[in-house]
């Protein structure tokens, strides 16, 4: 009869061993806080083509296409993200295609996050 409570006190602390692992590793997965924009850290490349580029970061949230006075299609890709220093901004990245080929990045907008949060307190 001692053998099953010395078994039983062993499967108590690995359920609780587990259930704490299990814990920090939800809640470490809850904090996704990005202090540097994907396109800073992957060093997106001029030249790449626009198929490649929706491959890799997916699709936009907003397109624009226009044409150049030499009749080529210009394309502009808009990309969000939101990001985290000191406080929660939103950044909005557009990529220029023309004739298919990324010419240019640009950031085009960056605002705070929650406008009305006072996140000092």
């Amino acid at each position: 009869m001692c053998k099953y409570s010395v078994i039983d006190q062993m499967n108590r602390k690995i359920k609780h061993f587990v259930v704490i692992v299990a814990s920090l590793f939800i809640f470490s997965a809850c904090y996704t806080s990005s202090r540097i924009s994907q396109f800073s850290s992957d060093h997106v490349a001029l030249g790449i083509t626009k198929d490649a580029f929706i491959k890799k970061y997916g699709e936009p949230f907003y397109k624009e296409v226009s044409y150049l006075s030499e009749h080529q299609k210009q394309e502009k890709l808009f990309y969000k993200e939101e990001l985290h220093k000191g406080s929660w901004f939103i950044v909005t990245t557009a990529f220029t295609f023309v004739e298919g080929e990324l010419i240019k990045q640009e950031i085009v907008k960056e605002e705070r996050a929650h406008r009305n949060c006072d996140c000092d307190k």
